[in-house]
């Protein structure tokens, strides 16, 4: 992997320990934004951390527009998350260095709205096919909140600009139950239907200012 292959090549070319300082680190999610658009909507997550020594303390915000298809029913949501996020680094850096591989905890809260475009009212039998409703039904004033533990690793490929890669495990804890409809998709967390756990992926980039 490129991230990990970089971390090596830094780590053998150097061989005296920095100083620790205070950081600040603004970032972009690339990965769910090609996702998102692949899917047919959009997503932009942004991120803001800011470390003393080995502490780090992250703000990650992001809106979201999807659709949401399945053989049961059809809706968009729409809405914002943001995350708050503490993490330790594990990593030791080495002279002109600010690598990290993480391991933290984060709180998620998000508000959106769904709209329902299509649901299946009777299922499709041995003799008749399924019978369709197409409301256009707005479902305003959602909210959902969860719990995640999440892993990264952010590698330096240019003077102050890193590649990140992160992993999380989620727990959803609670939401907003729309009249006569389910809490499917919730922006941030992504499928809320078939379990309260979920995992997420993230690729993107991140520029760091040390001080």
């Amino acid at each position: 992997m490129l991230i990990i292959s970089v971390l090596h090549a830094q780590s053998d070319s150097v061989s005296v320990q920095k100083e620790k300082k205070y950081g600040l680190r603004i970032g972009y999610d690339i990965g769910k934004k090609i996702w998102s658009r692949y899917k047919g909507g959009n997503i932009d997550e942004f991120n803001l951390h800011f470390s003393y020594k080995n502490h780090i303390i992250g703000v990650i915000a992001g809106k979201e527009d999807m659709i949401y298809d399945s053989e049961r029913y059809n809706f968009s949501t729409n809405g914002t998350y943001f995350k708050l996020e503490y993490a330790y680094n594990f990593y030791e850096n080495w002279e002109g260095t600010e690598n990290e591989i993480t391991l933290g905890i984060r709180y998620g809260h998000a508000s959106f709205d769904y709209v329902l475009h299509k649901f299946q009212r009777i299922p499709a039998s041995t003799v008749l096919p399924a019978v369709y409703e197409y409301p256009e039904k707005t479902y305003s004033g959602l909210h959902a909140h969860w719990l995640e533990v999440v892993s990264s690793i952010r590698a330096e490929i240019f003077h102050g600009l890193y590649l990140e890669l992160h992993v999380s495990g989620k727990y959803f804890i609670k939401g907003t139950q729309p009249e006569n409809f389910g809490m499917v998709y919730v922006p941030g967390f992504y499928t809320t239907n078939i379990s309260h756990f979920g995992f997420g992926l993230g690729y993107g980039i991140s520029y760091h200012f040390g001080f």
